[in-house]
C-alpha cells in the first residue's frame, strides 16, 4: 500500500527517511553537538594539511559552490540593475555567501529541537489521529508508527526552521542591503505569488529577495533571486523537475539551493 507523500516529493515535509526513523546524530564534543563554527574549522585544517577540494587547493570550492575565495563584505544590491546584470549576479552570490552559514545552522538547530522533543511532539492530537486513520486503513502498527513518526519530525523541523529564519530575517539582511528573506511563499505555475499553492504550483521552503526599481515610476519592489528547499529525509535531494519548475517560474539565475541537517545526510 502506498505510503502518503507530502509536498515536492518529501514525505509530508520529511518522508524520505531511511526505514528506520530513527534521527542520525552529529559527532558530541563533551555531551554537546558539533557546532558549524568546528565543522568549518575542521574542513580548514584538513585543507591546510593538503586534503583536495579545501579552499587552499585549486579546485577548493565553498559550502555554498562559490569559489573558494568568498567576499567578506555586506551584500548591498542596486535596484537600478536588471536581475541578470554581472554587478547584481555578484551581489546576489555575496549575499547568499552571506547568510549560508547562519542557515545551517538555523538547519541543524531545527533537526536538533524535534530530535531532543520527539516523543512530545508524536503525542499531538493530529499526529495521533493520522496513526488511527493508517491502522483503520489496513497498516500494521509498527508502519503506522514509522510514517508518522517521518511526517512529525519532517514538518515540525520545517516549522521550526521557518520560525527562526523569520524572527532572525532582519538581522540576517538588514534592510539597508536591498536584500531580504521570506519563508513558506507559495507561487502557482506562472511564477506569481499566490496565498493557496495547487497542484501544480510550488512553494520554497525559503526565498531570497532583492529590491528592484521600476524605470518608468520609479516605485521599489521585490523579486526572488534565490530559492532554498529544507531536506530532512536520508535518501532523496531536491528532484530535477521540481527544482527547473521554480527555476523557470522565478526566472532564477541558479536553480535552488538545497539545505540539510548536519545530522541527516544523504543516505547511500
Amino acid at each position: 500500500m502506498a505510503k502518503p507523500k507530502g509536498p515536492h516529493g518529501d514525505g509530508g515535509d520529511g518522508g524520505e527517511g531511511d526505514g528506520t526513523g530513527v534521527p542520525r546524530q552529529r559527532g558530541r564534543n563533551n555531551g554537546r553537538s558539533t557546532t558549524i563554527a568546528e565543522t568549518h574549522q575542521a574542513v580548514a585544517d584538513a585543507a591546510a594539511n593538503g586534503r583536495p577540494g579545501g579552499p587552499g587547493t585549486p579546485d577548493g570550492r565553498s559550502g555554498d559552490g562559490q569559489g573558494g575565495d568568498a567576499e567578506t563584505r555586506p551584500p548591498q544590491n542596486d535596484p537600478a540593475l536588471d536581475k541578470k546584470d554581472p554587478q547584481t549576479l555578484e551581489e546576489i552570490k555575496n549575499a547568499r555567501r552571506h547568510i549560508q552559514d547562519q542557515l545551517q545552522e538555523m538547519a541543524d538547530e531545527s533537526w536538533d529541537y524535534v530530535d531532543q522533543n520527539k516523543d512530545t511532539l508524536l503525542q499531538r492530537e493530529g499526529y495521533q489521529r493520522q496513526r488511527e486513520e493508517l491502522i483503520a486503513k489496513g497498516y500494521p502498527e509498527e508502519v503506522a508508527d514509522t510514517i508518522v513518526e517521518r511526517t512529525a519530525l519532517g514538518t515540525e523541523a520545517h516549522r521550526h526552521f521557518a520560525n527562526s529564519i523569520d524572527s532572525e530575517a532582519d538581522t540576517l539582511l538588514p534592510e539597508e542591503t536591498g536584500f531580504r528573506l521570506r519563508t513558506e511563499v507559495g507561487y502557482d505555475s506562472q511564477g506569481v505569488e499566490t496565498p493557496r499553492v495547487k497542484d501544480q504550483d510550488f512553494r520554497p521552503d525559503v526565498i531570497l529577495e532583492r529590491q528592484v526599481k521600476d524605470p518608468v515610476t520609479e516605485e521599489l519592489d521585490w523579486e526572488v533571486a534565490h530559492a532554498y528547499d529544507l531536506k530532512t529525509g536520508l535518501k532523496t535531494g531536491i528532484e530535477n523537475w521540481w527544482s527547473k519548475k521554480v527555476t523557470d517560474g522565478l526566472d532564477l539565475p541558479e536553480p535552488p539551493t538545497e539545505i540539510r541537517p548536519t545530522q541527516r545526510p544523504l543516505g547511500g
